[in-house]
């Protein structure tokens, strides 16, 4: 027997950050589906308004807050009416979407209309104009699919395992039938009940690339659309927390490459700092110039991985926020329905949320090593530097201090030969021809001087400069031996 379906529905939850760019998308996207898809006129119109949680249908009444339309789509040339709302909102700084396409349960005759082939899954998602590809939410979105069981009812009991089989083939072909052959195909995720039907989850929150959330559910009891309907608002919100959830986990993937790669390459960086400083003998100026160079780009490489780390970490905590938020909301429906197993939404929370939690955190513990890393590389090269400029001060010093002290015992020596040869020319002017004059024989009438001694001016300041030279040496002697001493006591 061919599988039918009776009044398929469509529910699309999508979600975009207010502050994105552009902050009109899903507006935008939803007039763009109602009047190219399915030629509505009437446009879905937005007022916004002060509040957490608020409605943002420019005529909304305090009953009615969705834009409700219909429409005609033809399978097999025969055309279907079909009916369908838009409910705009905003939840906190996020715009919702949630846009619903079925296939009334009844007639305008109030008759129940006839069960049709899947394929009317593929009337309802035109040219895949409902996938997230062609939305491009920034806060992802949610995809839910809910279709009776037909009269017939083949696979009751449902919670057996050949029927659980046949519903999961059911489920397998909406889909196949729902998303266009160019779109990929979400992986099948896990299954279970809510309200006392069977419902089917595809896609993996943890798969980054093409991820796709869709939700199957197949109402075998009425009471199931029941409470979903009067839980509607409600089922908007987990669906909001979720997304946010999964997209923050999503986004810090991407952070993850990013910093796995720094960390990749810090070691590397830090092994060749370490393998081009000699530790047995004295930097050279290129060297200690080249280990400055270090201290320049060794901050700069910290701060750019700490920030990476902080986003990451930021990602947490908005997963940890949103994910609190999901838990209260299923507190709110557990306290309604007391009675009800609604374990298949809890899994979100108690797996998910926890893998989610505990990738990041781990990934937080393994990469702060990367931090520690910098950080003790800049501490010995600093120290280094410091110890190696400290020496280079040194010796700088020292050799100033010799200059100075050379300089400082020449002009010791020069000014005390010039202020002694200055006293001895006051003292005796003309030494030479004195010294002559004693030597002659006391007897001589007169004083002969030689003639190579005829030009004893020249005599007399050589002779000058030669007693200040015999009397410099000495305080010359006397001032390096005091700078001598001067040295060793420091």
């Amino acid at each position: 027997m061919a599988s039918k379906i009776y009044a398929p529905n469509v529910h699309l939850f999508a979600f975009h950050l207010k502050d994105s760019h552009p902050p009109n998308l899903l507006w935008d996207k939803c007039n763009n589906i109602l009047s190219q898809r399915f030629g509505v006129t009437k446009p879905l119109e937005i007022e916004e308004r002060a509040g957490y949680r608020v409605d943002l249908l420019k005529d909304k009444t305090d009953d009615d807050v969705a834009l409700h339309f219909e429409s005609k789509i033809f399978l097999d040339g025969t055309p279907l009416p079909i009916a369908g709302l838009a409910t705009p909102l905003r939840i906190h700084d996020t715009y919702v979407l949630a846009l619903n396409l079925r296939r009334p349960e009844f007639d305008e005759n109030q008759k129940k209309t006839n069960p049709l082939d899947l394929n009317i899954l593929e009337l309802l998602n035109p040219s895949g104009c409902l996938m997230p590809s062609e939305i491009g939410s920034s806060l992802g979105q949610t995809l839910l699919l809910t279709v009776w069981y037909t009269e017939e009812k083949q696979w009751l009991p449902w919670k057996s395992p050949q029927n659980r089989q046949e519903l999961r083939k059911l489920a397998d072909n909406c889909l196949r039938e729902f998303i266009p052959n160019q779109y990929p195909f979400p992986n099948f995720y896990r299954e279970g009940q809510l309200f006392g039907s069977p419902i089917f989850e595809y896609g993996v929150p943890t798969q980054e690339k093409d991820y796709c959330h869709i939700l199957i559910w197949v109402f075998c009891e009425t009471e199931s659309s029941d409470k979903f309907i009067d839980h509607y608002s409600s089922f908007v919100n987990l669906f909001c927390y979720l997304n946010k959830v999964v997209t923050a986990y999503q986004l810090s993937r991407q952070v993850h490459h990013v910093v796995r790669q720094d960390y990749q390459a810090i070691e590397p960086y830090i092994n060749k700092i370490f393998q081009g400083m000699p530790v047995d003998k004295q930097l050279t100026p290129d060297e200690l110039n080249q280990f400055k160079e270090y201290l320049k780009d060794i901050p700069q490489k910290y701060l750019s991985y700490s920030q990476l780390i902080s986003e990451l970490d930021r990602y947490r905590l908005t997963i940890d926020t949103n994910a609190q938020n999901y838990r209260r909301e299923l507190n709110d429906i557990q306290s309604k329905l007391p009675a009800e197993d609604i374990s298949f939404l809890s899994h979100f929370f108690n797996e998910d949320y926890r893998l989610f939690t505990e990738q990041i955190q781990s990934d937080l513990g393994y990469f702060q090593h990367g931090t520690g890393l910098l950080e003790k590389a800049l501490t010995a090269i600093q120290g280094r530097v410091d110890i190696e400029q400290a020496e280079s001060d040194r010796a700088t010093e020292s050799a100033v201090q010799k200059r100075q002290q050379r300089l400082e015992l020449l002009i010791a020596v020069v000014s005390t030969g010039l202020a002694v040869s200055g006293i001895s020319s006051q003292v005796t002017s003309e030494p030479v021809k004195t010294i002559i004059t004693k030597n002659q024989p006391s007897d001589s009438p007169e004083a002969v001087i030689p003639i190579y001694l005829s030009y004893y001016n020249f005599l007399d300041v050589l002779f000058h400069i030669i007693v200040g030279v015999l009397i410099a040496l000495p305080v010359g002697l006397i001032v390096w031996w005091m700078q001598k001493r001067s040295n060793r006591t420091r």
